[in-house]
């Protein structure tokens, strides 16, 4: 009889321990904040593959992005695929056309036209693979994240309108790079106005130029100094248009001490210049590397938790000679 009952306790212990252990490893082995231990391993365990459709690598902003998604894609042993999609919409849709038919598990869109991309957003969406937008929203996506695009501009149109303010006492010709041909830039466009005249009211904003790359920067500062050459302050959408006009004055011998250029992104041209204590002297910095990192967490988040509502904001700090070295990479 106390054999048996001697038994009888062996077989309840181990049952015991086996169930205890299974509690305290569970499936989520990684490390606090880490995407394993975030997701119960779904994402962590499986070798996911990314395809991201960029909306122009001519945009340096859009290389840092991409090359953030890259980075941390390869830090985690997924697949990326990245796609220039060249300013065109009908390139993107064909893009994520093929990203469906190779049956990735993520299709990641900074798209040129975000209601042109919708139908085949809802087709990756039924085909079960998980979308995530980045810049501009499209509607079905499963996450956003986002750039606050008025406030964006107010940050760089406010250290123009606060050079005015010290430097050209209050009043100066002001030129305006923005590009409306995306429509979520023109409130870009419209935050740069009012950060300028928020500190400088007596400034005159004389020209309004469409550039978001360096080559076109660089027509639209040939045409504003052929009818406003007293410009002295020039504020863009980007740094790579911003880029342009440093060039064009540079060459028409108009870098002079209190001639202000100023972009936004914080790339790392950008950012040079501004090191150089020249005519470029601002940026923005929202992290474009880092918001690449973000990019992919947030889709292993996604796969894991399911869809995010709400917009996922990015950081937003102005960079000035003052504080350059902590962004140059």
């Amino acid at each position: 009889m106390r054999k048996m009952v001697f038994l009888l306790l062996i077989v309840a212990m181990t049952a015991l321990t086996a169930c205890s252990s299974t509690n305290e490893s569970g499936n989520n082995t990684g490390a606090k904040g880490s995407p394993s231990a975030e997701t119960g391993g779904e994402a962590a365990n499986k070798k996911l593959k990314i395809g991201f459709t960029v909306a122009n690598l001519a945009n340096t902003y859009f290389v840092d992005l991409s090359e953030g998604v890259k980075a941390r894609a390869q830090e985690l042993g997924y697949d990326v695929t990245v796609h220039d999609g060249k300013g065109d919409a009908v390139q993107q849709v064909n893009a994520i056309e093929n990203f469906i038919t190779q049956k990735l598990d993520v299709i990641v869109i900074s798209p040129v036209d975000d209601k042109a991309l919708e139908p085949v957003v809802k087709k990756a969406k039924e085909a079960g693979i998980t979308v995530v937008s980045s810049n501009q929203n499209v509607a079905g996506s499963d996450a956003f994240l986002t750039v606050p695009e008025y406030e964006y501009g107010m940050a760089i149109g406010e250290q123009a309108g606060q050079w005015i303010a010290d430097k050209l006492g209050g009043t100066a010709e002001v030129a305006i790079i923005d590009y409306p041909e995306l429509k979520v830039i023109i409130e870009r466009a419209n935050g740069i106005k009012d950060g300028i005249l928020k500190h400088a009211p007596d400034a005159k904003i004389v020209a309004n130029q469409s550039a978001n790359t360096v080559e076109k920067g660089m027509r639209a500062m040939e045409t504003i100094l052929q009818a406003h050459p007293n410009v002295k302050v020039v504020a863009a959408v980007n740094d790579a248009g911003a880029l342009g006009v440093y060039e064009v004055v540079k060459a028409a011998k108009k870098d002079t001490p209190d001639f202000f250029i100023g972009g936004l992104d914080a790339t790392q041209e950008a950012l040079k210049k501004i090191k150089e204590d020249g005519i470029y002297r601002a940026t923005i910095d929202i992290a474009p590397v880092g918001m690449g990192r973000q990019i992919v967490d947030t889709a292993v988040k996604v796969i894991a938790e399911g869809p995010i509502a709400e917009p996922i904001a990015v950081n937003m700090i102005p960079v000035t000679l003052s504080n350059v070295d902590e962004f140059i990479q």
